[in-house]
């Protein structure tokens, strides 16, 4: 079962959003509100093994060097998906996922 309360997670996001810029901020408010307007019927599941917040230092070392070898490993593909996603957001071709009341669009 799970220590960790809905006040840890919200002061664990406000910390990594301080440290993020403006625009990686507004990214993360717009997922949150995305989450928040999933179906209640619906709820995501959270389980030990997916408890960050309870994780050891030694276990978050592991999985940053998994991240940082996967990323290493797929940097070009990476850095293309990620080119390619602003371009298109420059250019116009994407679509709001949300509308004008916050709710996601079908």
């Amino acid at each position: 079962m799970s220590t960790a309360t809905q006040d840890d997670y919200a002061r664990e996001i406000a910390k990594l959003v301080a440290a993020m810029p403006v625009e990686r901020a507004a990214q993360v408010y717009d997922f949150a509100r995305f989450l928040k307007s999933a179906s209640a019927d619906t709820p995501l599941p959270i389980s030990e093994e997916d408890d960050w917040l309870n994780d050891s230092p030694e276990q978050i070392a592991v999985e940053d060097v998994a991240w940082d070898t996967a990323y290493a490993r797929n940097r070009d593909q990476i850095r293309a998906a990620a080119n390619e996603a602003t371009e298109d957001y420059r250019t116009g071709r994407t679509d709001e996922l949300f509308d004008e009341h916050g709710n996601v669009k079908p």
